[in-house]
């Protein structure tokens, strides 16, 4: 069965949305469960591309070693869905103290 296309509140545009029948996108929706709750379970489902998915899963990555959490407490839950709902709905939030790699040296070396 294919995913639902969703117009996707993350990239905006149609792209074809989490599907709960893959493993995939099951595993996903049961991480969001479990970081956000329902109520954002059903948000991404219905609002969130298997693209912008991918993204996030780098950002979270990202998050967690910035953060030093420890994905299993309830203390890393609540930075992580705050997070999420920066990520996806609102404007990524910055890190305290992140300074973005600088690409520049790499293109001069390549270049």
């Amino acid at each position: 069965m294919a995913a639902n296309t969703v117009k996707c509140a993350k990239l905006g545009r149609e792209l074809p949305g989490l599907d709960p029948n893959t493993p995939e996108g099951d595993q996903a929706l049961k991480v969001v469960l479990l970081i956000a709750g329902p109520e954002m379970q059903n948000r991404v489902r219905e609002n969130i591309s298997a693209e912008a998915w991918q993204q996030w899963t780098d950002h979270m990555r990202m998050v967690i070693n910035e953060f030093r959490l420890d994905p299993t407490s309830d203390e890393a839950n609540k930075v992580l869905a705050e997070h999420m709902e920066a990520f996806f709905f609102g404007g990524a939030t910055q890190l305290p103290g992140y300074v973005p790699p600088d690409r520049s040296a790499d293109q001069n070396r390549d270049g």
